[in-house]
């Protein structure tokens, strides 16, 4: 089965390094769960700009990105397995700036992983690199919307800062844990 990943909120627990990386920019304390644009800066937390600063350095600043690697729980454990059993995984994601896919290369070889990256670009659609997919799961459902045509078996990782998002069973699926995309990949391996 060819499964593709996002990676941030995926594989790399971003909420956790905007977390870690707005208590050492700003000193200031934000639930990793929170930590989404629209939460943050709508509640007034964080202004656009310094929202975007910290992007800036938790994304392309290797001194933050590769400081914090807090995988997403059982991620690497699940994506070895799922290698190991023969499916062919990639991670499609956003970071298309080279030093931002520089840095998520670093982090995936840092965790022991060997998977093949493709970076889009932000607020580039992702149904290009999705073509001949089985499987795709992000945290962003308005990056699963546009694979509806393209990728079968979409899936929306879920975490607090997206659980107020209903989702069409059109669009996608909502996983809540690693161990349950593993029972969903072995389910439609199953069927297939």
């Amino acid at each position: 089965m060819k499964i593709g990943l996002d990676f941030d909120g995926v594989i790399s627990d971003n909420g956790r390094l905007k977390s870690e990386g707005a208590r050492k920019l700003y000193g200031i304390d934000i639930s990793p769960d929170k930590f989404k644009r629209e939460l943050v800066v709508g509640a007034g937390i964080l202004t656009s700009d310094e929202y975007t600063e910290l992007q800036k350095q938790i994304y392309e600043n290797p001194e933050i990105g590769l400081k914090m690697l807090y995988p997403v729980s059982g991620a690497l454990e699940y994506i070895q397995r799922l290698q190991k059993e023969g499916h062919d995984i990639t991670i499609i994601c956003s970071r298309g700036v080279e030093k931002k896919l520089q840095i998520a290369k670093e982090w995936i070889k840092i965790n022991g992983l060997t998977l093949n990256i493709i970076g889009v670009g932000l607020d580039v659609n992702k149904a290009n690199s999705c073509k001949g997919l089985d499987v795709y799961i992000d945290d962003d459902l308005d990056k699963l919307e546009p694979l509806v045509e393209i990728v079968q078996n979409r899936y929306l990782f879920s975490w607090g800062y997206n659980k107020h998002i209903e989702v069409p069973p059109s669009i996608a699926k909502r996983i809540e844990s690693w161990g349950q995309f593993y029972e969903e990949i072995h389910r439609l391996n199953n069927r297939s």
